[in-house]
């Protein structure tokens, strides 16, 4: 049953409302990150119905919906629960938190059992009722390699595929295994680290995972993780599988534009779709682009490298319209550089490091290279002439900015 909206100091989930300045936000995480398009038009109608019409892809592969109220974000999730998009026990929706390389299943370079990995994994955590007390933005992940490569999704417990056999990365530790014995192994080290005295993310207390590996007996069993990220790749245009793929650029989109999607994907493809990370649409047997205005479907195009929050559009914190902004620096951005525009130090659209990260002030903005939106700033007060100039000058004017004065203002 869905509790009464409190604003959160997390992520917003489909019974655990959080409070904007343009209303209460909610997520729909998509069983197994897929939509037909059925789900996909009852999606758009709630969030007509319940909110203000504006949905975000965010980097989970969710949906994001906004300008809910407390009543309406009740009756949403009833909507979604009715729609087979959720589960009416709040508990068990935030058990299925996983995250899901987006070509599983389709992409003929992946791992073949994949699909087979994901469903026994998503019904182990389902019916996992004695699993709490894991922190709120606590993540599984399944990667399968192929087109898109291990080591893009971060989770806390990654189930990665391997070769001909599989991984359960947690921490700085993985435990080699079958598809099979990787998904029970998942659900032990859940349940392990939910016991520890102050549950943390491995993510960020990778000793944790040492602690459960060893109470579950294997940690002499385990190998160092694999070490590196990699940068996903374009998810827009032409996928393996016979996909189609298409990208937001920063910001929410209409619900209207879901019904759009959804149609073409009902008359050029198989009717459904996938939810990515990274802003991403996938559409299943699918060989040309939808005509929709927005969307992104050019490998090439420079937005795919561009993150921005909702901004003053959507959050009290934000000083500046920066998803506007974003857009605006856009084609002045620098092959393979990424941009992180943000509407304050929390950095919410994108937490890690990026090449370029500005965060809004109401006297300009405040420049971060090669770093996040909570660190300590270069410089500060930059108009976006100024930051236009300064990816303009691309790495000289970024020098510039280590030199003895601390400022990267051009001239």
């Amino acid at each position: 049953m869905t509790t009464a909206p409190s604003v959160r100091g997390w992520c917003p989930g489909l019974h655990t409302p959080m409070q904007a300045a343009d209303g209460w936000l909610v997520r729909v995480r998509p069983p197994l990150g897929r939509l037909s398009g059925q789900q996909a038009h009852a999606i758009a109608r709630a969030a007509r119905t319940h909110g203000n019409a504006l949905i975000e892809l965010t980097s989970r592969g969710n949906l994001q919906l906004r300008g809910l109220t407390p009543d309406s974000a009740r009756a949403f999730a009833r909507d979604m629960h009715e729609a087979d998009l959720a589960s009416a026990d709040a508990a068990t929706e935030a058990r299925r938190s996983l995250l899901l390389s987006p070509l599983a299943g389709i992409d003929p370079h992946a791992a073949p059992d994949a699909s087979d990995v994901i469903r026994t994994l998503d019904a182990a955590l389902a019916d996992a009722t004695t699993l709490c007390g894991l922190p709120a933005k606590f993540a599984v992940a399944v990667e399968c390699g192929g087109y898109v490569p291990t080591g893009t999704l971060r989770g806390d417990i990654v189930l990665r595929a391997s070769g001909e056999s599989w991984l359960v990365v947690c921490g700085a530790r993985a435990w080699p295994c079958t598809g099979t014995a990787g998904v029970e192994m998942v659900v032990a080290l859940a349940h392990a680290l939910a016991a520890l005295d102050a549950p943390a993310r491995p993510l960020h207390d990778p000793a944790q995972a040492d602690t459960a590996f060893a109470a579950l007996g294997v940690l002499d069993a385990t190998r160092p993780a694999p070490q590196g990220r990699h940068e996903p790749p374009p998810l827009a245009g032409i996928l393996p599988g016979h996909a189609m793929g298409a990208v937001l650029p920063p910001g929410p989109i209409h619900a209207d534009m879901l019904d759009d999607v959804a149609l073409w994907c009902a008359h050029n493809g198989n009717g459904h779709m996938r939810i990515a990370p990274w802003r991403a649409l996938v559409m299943e047997h699918c060989a040309t682009p939808p005509p929709q205005p927005g969307l992104i479907t050019d490998p090439a195009d420079p937005r795919l490298r561009v993150w921005a929050c909702i901004g003053a559009r959507g959050c009290a914190c934000a000083p500046r319209d920066v998803i506007a902004d974003a857009l605006s620096l856009a084609p002045d951005l620098p092959p393979h550089l990424r941009l992180h525009v943000s509407g304050c130090p929390k950095g919410c659209a994108h937490p890690a490091p990026a090449d370029l990260t500005l965060v809004a002030r109401t006297d300009g903005y405040s420049l971060c290279p090669h770093g996040r939106a909570d660190e300590t700033p270069v410089d500060s007060g930059l108009s976006l002439a100024q930051i236009q100039r300064i990816m303009r000058g691309w790495p000289r004017t970024l020098q510039d900015a280590t030199q003895p004065n601390g400022r990267t203002r051009p001239a």
